[in-house]
């Protein structure tokens, strides 16, 4: 397990929400993706996350955690396809979107093959699905 500092991690749980943004969720869920992210680090991941901070921080010569949301967006539009900003985006998308809280607030159910479908639990309603 890596220990990020206290920097680190409000930046890389600020540029999670900056690509991922959802009003509906505080900033726990993206804090777990961030613990997620330290968890499966290696020394390695731990200096490109680090680096990519740092480069963060630099763009705009102020914390990129003080930057209003447009120049956060500019920020990551720099650094998008660098292995840093690939890194966190993937992590963010596996660890946000198979959080079970993060599901349900978007009401989701889970798979409902198990329960006959989709189709016969509420959307049958739907004018695309074909009558049988």
């Amino acid at each position: 397990m890596l220990e990020l500092d206290a920097h680190c991690r409000a930046t890389l749980v600020a540029m999670a929400r900056q690509l991922f943004p959802h009003d509906v969720l505080d900033d726990t869920p993206y804090a777990d993706v961030v613990r997620g992210i330290a968890n499966a680090s290696d020394e390695e991941r731990a200096r490109l996350l680090v680096e990519g901070v740092e480069l963060l921080d630099a763009a705009m010569e102020r914390p990129f955690v003080d930057l209003p949301d447009e120049r956060k967006v500019e920020v990551l539009k720099e650094i998008e396809g660098s292995d840093f900003f690939n890194d966190v985006r993937g992590a963010t998308v596996r660890g946000l979107y198979r959080n079970p809280v993060v599901r349900a607030r978007f009401g989701y159910e889970g798979p409902s093959s198990h329960l006959g479908g989709y189709v016969k639990r509420g959307f049958d309603d739907a004018a695309w699905v074909p009558e049988e």
